[in-house]
């Protein structure tokens, strides 16, 4: 018979309060500031944000293995909406989030790594409540009433 569920990422919180992986012994993000080197290192080494003005297309699309904490995704639809806000009338309208991960959170530990940045709130309180159960196959979440 075939298993359905998938071993959930086992965690523990260092001092800091970052969130350790107990089987890779590794963090998931800066201990200093995983906020703004996400920022530096996603978003401004990706050039995502300069990007978004000058698409061609409605909908954009990025894809990544390991989505860990969520912590990439959030800041990249915080500064999509960001992009959206002052431009409503440009032609990209939607963004496309791929994601792939062997070892999820578990909501709870979503939820923890997620107090680290209470200015990610209104993107990462959608997130927590359409939060998967553990189990193998594709996820399919639409977030930000679809759009």
């Amino acid at each position: 018979m075939k298993q359905y569920a998938i071993q959930p990422a086992t965690l523990e919180f260092n001092a800091e309060g970052t969130p350790v992986s107990r089987d890779f012994d590794d963090v998931y993000f800066s201990n200093d500031n995983g906020l703004e080197e996400t920022r530096y290192v996603f978003l401004g080494g990706n050039r995502l944000a300069e990007r978004f003005p000058v698409h061609s297309h409605p909908l954009f699309i990025v894809a990544e293995s390991g989505f860990g904490t969520g912590l990439n995704f959030l800041t990249l639809w915080q500064a999509f909406d960001s992009f959206r806000s002052a431009h409503p009338q440009a032609t990209l309208q939607r963004l496309h989030f791929i994601s792939f991960e062997k070892f999820p959170l578990t909501r709870d530990d979503l939820a923890l790594a997620h107090q680290h940045w209470p200015e990610l709130a209104p993107w990462a309180d959608q997130l927590q409540a359409q939060w998967p159960l553990p189990l193998a196959g594709c996820h399919r979440l639409l977030l930000d009433r679809g759009g």
